[in-house]
């Protein structure tokens, strides 16, 4: 019998389209936040909700610019009040 070679997919098919960014990818999006201010973010649970994998620390990239347009609706309802 042949059986096929190709290895099972597990998880979130949306990972290859959703990838998931270290503490130091969303550093650099944000336009150089540092890391210890993400990690206050993640303890405080006010910045962008984090994954956290074994004893790593991830961020669906979705995640983080759905965080980033919530912070721009805020700072347009406060410019318009």
């Amino acid at each position: 019998m042949n059986e096929s070679k190709t290895p099972a997919t597990t998880g979130n098919p949306t990972t290859a389209t959703d990838p998931l960014l270290t503490p130091e990818d969303v550093s650099h999006m944000l336009g150089g936040v540092p890391e210890a201010t993400l990690k206050r973010w993640r303890t405080q649970r006010t910045g962008p909700v984090a994954l956290h994998i074994g004893r790593h620390v991830r961020y669906r990239r979705s995640a983080v610019e759905a965080w980033l347009d919530a912070k721009d609706r805020e700072a347009a309802a406060w410019m318009a009040s």
